[in-house]
């Protein structure tokens, strides 16, 4: 049986197929849900192999509504955005040279074992919404799920789906507004071009 450690959730304000992008048969945060001001860390800098990642759906039409499960991760690998853009298995996701001369105190998370579902985003399960798991604003919930939750979040969801990629992006064929969720400053993603590209 798989080691349960810890769980990160937060709102996917805006879902693009970017941020996360569960292209190619591997889902990547890499962007979105880092430190804004270096001084709180964020998800992608507190993260380690082993977690589990779970973006809920916001209240608007870029994303899937309150009470259900946009995507799910757990993380199998993390590498600094350095080695992310080195890494072939990456090549096109990104689509913004700029981002090559940051330095290595950013992070990517990658996952090979992932349930991305978009605009299909299944409501969650009455016991998961009654602990809450949803983290309402800005940021990320971690602290107050115990193991046992955790255990039981991942049983429901590998029962009921399969691993990989269950719907198109919330908002796709929408035109290009994206910033991403950070700690003010906001920063904007980079540009667009098709689902593969980030």
């Amino acid at each position: 049986m798989r080691k349960i450690k810890k769980m990160y959730s937060y709102v996917v304000e805006h879902d693009y197929g970017r941020s996360p992008n569960p292209d190619g048969g591997i889902c990547t945060l890499a962007f979105c849900k880092f430190s804004g001001d270096g001084v709180r860390r964020n998800i992608v800098e507190m993260a380690k192999v082993g977690d589990w990642i779970i973006g809920t759906g916001g209240n608007n039409d870029l994303s899937a509504g309150h009470g259900k499960l946009v995507y799910a991760m757990l993380v199998t690998e993390k590498m600094t955005l350095q080695d992310y853009f080195r890494d072939p298995r990456f090549n096109g996701r990104a689509g913004n040279e700029l981002h090559l001369t940051r330095s290595s105190d950013r992070f990517a998370l990658i996952s090979e074992h992932f349930f991305y579902f978009g605009r299909n985003a299944p409501a969650f399960a009455k016991r998961h919404l009654d602990y809450p798991i949803e983290k309402r604003g800005p940021r990320h919930r971690s602290t107050s799920f115990k193991k046992e939750f955790i255990a039981d979040f991942v049983a429901w969801l590998e029962e009921n789906y399969s691993v990989g990629i269950h719907g198109a992006p919330c908002a796709e064929g929408d035109q290009e507004t994206e910033t991403c969720v950070t700690t003010r400053p906001r920063r904007k993603c980079p540009p667009r071009r098709s689902l593969g590209v980030y």
